[in-house]
This record gives structure tokens, C-alpha cells and sequence, in this order.
């Protein structure tokens, strides 16, 4: 009798974690197709594809010329788009709804290298271009979203965002880097699933 209820409490245990791993591997896949918290950095990337894809080779030669950096560590960069604050919209929140509805604020900054009859022009002429560019691509779908936010078939929009001088001030605070026409844009809605965290490989 003690041999068949311990071979009986054995045989439930085994089941029980075959169900668990089951469903865990079921919700994984699940959470899979939702935004998760990679989808603030690829929010960014889709961005710089959207740029590289249409501004590259003109007026910007190359593609690695576009990129996300801060103002103060801009590098060979022509054109660089700066995360600078990250807002909830709590409008869309319900009581109990696990995901983060999200809207990002990017400062994007031409940058020339050219002497400085040239830089100016140049600026110019490259931050016009991109900014035509994220006005006709305004509503990115899945063949530019990276990642997460590709798979859930959330569309995500691209608005100019005006700042005033004042507010540009606040925002360009960076130690003995000269100030140089920017345009801000919000990027909206950024969906992340709050239904867990699933942690990936630590970077080094």
C-alpha cells in the first residue's frame, strides 16, 4: 500500500510539472507576440530605419551616419535622434490591465562636419530631409517596426512635437556642447506587457 501511494504521489508530481512547463512555454510564446520590454529600444531602431532607408545616399552617404546618440557623444554622426523622456498615457489604463501604454519623446539634431560658412546650410539641408521623411512615413507598420512591436499589429505614430526655446533649454543640458537646431518628435502608443518579466542575457 505505502509502495503504490508513494509510486501514485510520484506519478501526480511529474504531471503536475509537466503542465507547468507546458503553460509556461505557452504563455512565453504568447508573450512573444506582444510588446515587451525591448520594445522602448525598438521603437528607437524603427526610427533610424525608417532615416537610413530613405536618406541614405543622399543627402547622408552612409547609413551608419544615422543613429541614436546623445548630443554630447555624437561620434562620425550626420543625423542623431536622443530618447529624452518617456511618458505614460494613464487615460488608456484600466484598473487592472497589465500593459504600459507609453509615448516617446525623441530630439532629433543634424550635425556637419563642413567648415562654418558650410555647417549651417548643411544642417539644414539634412534636417529638412528628415523631417519630410518622418512626415511620410507618420504611421509606421510592420514592414519598419522591429522586433515585439512588428508582431502585435499595433500601428505606432511619428508627430513633430513643438517645444518652445524655454523648453528646448531644459532639455539641451549638455556640458560645453553648442546648441544646434533640433526638432522634437513623439512616437506613440509604445505597448509593453506587464505581465512579466523574462530575463535576458546580462550586458557586459
Amino acid at each position: 500500500m505505502i509502495a503504490r501511494y508513494c509510486y501514485r504521489k510520484i506519478l501526480e508530481s511529474t504531471i503536475a510539472k509537466f503542465k507547468y512547463r507546458t503553460f509556461s512555454k505557452s504563455k512565453r510564446q504568447e508573450a512573444d507576440k506582444m510588446a515587451n520590454y525591448s520594445a522602448i529600444a525598438e521603437a528607437g531602431a524603427s526610427m533610424i530605419e525608417v532615416l537610413r532607408d530613405n536618406l541614405c545616399p543622399e543627402p547622408i552617404i552612409s547609413p551608419d551616419m544615422i543613429g541614436l546618440c546623445s548630443p554630447a557623444e555624437t561620434d562620425d554622426l550626420q543625423l542623431g535622434l536622443h530618447l529624452y523622456s518617456i511618458k505614460q498615457n494613464r487615460e488608456y489604463r484600466r484598473d487592472g490591465d497589465p500593459l504600459l501604454n507609453l509615448t516617446l519623446y525623441y530630439l532629433l539634431t543634424a550635425y556637419s562636419d563642413a567648415d562654418i560658412q558650410e555647417r549651417a546650410y548643411d544642417e539644414s539641408y539634412i534636417l529638412g530631409a528628415a523631417i519630410q521623411t518622418l512626415n511620410e512615413n507618420s504611421t509606421l507598420g510592420s514592414a519598419y517596426l522591429q522586433g515585439s512591436l512588428g508582431s502585435d499589429g499595433t500601428d505606432v505614430r511619428i508627430d513633430l512635437h513643438y517645444l518652445t526655446p524655454e523648453e528646448m533649454q531644459k532639455i539641451w543640458i549638455f556640458p560645453n556642447v553648442p546648441y544646434r537646431t533640433s526638432v522634437a518628435y513623439m512616437v506613440y502608443p509604445i505597448i509593453i506587457d506587464g505581465g512579466g518579466f523574462m530575463a535576458g542575457p546580462r550586458v557586459r
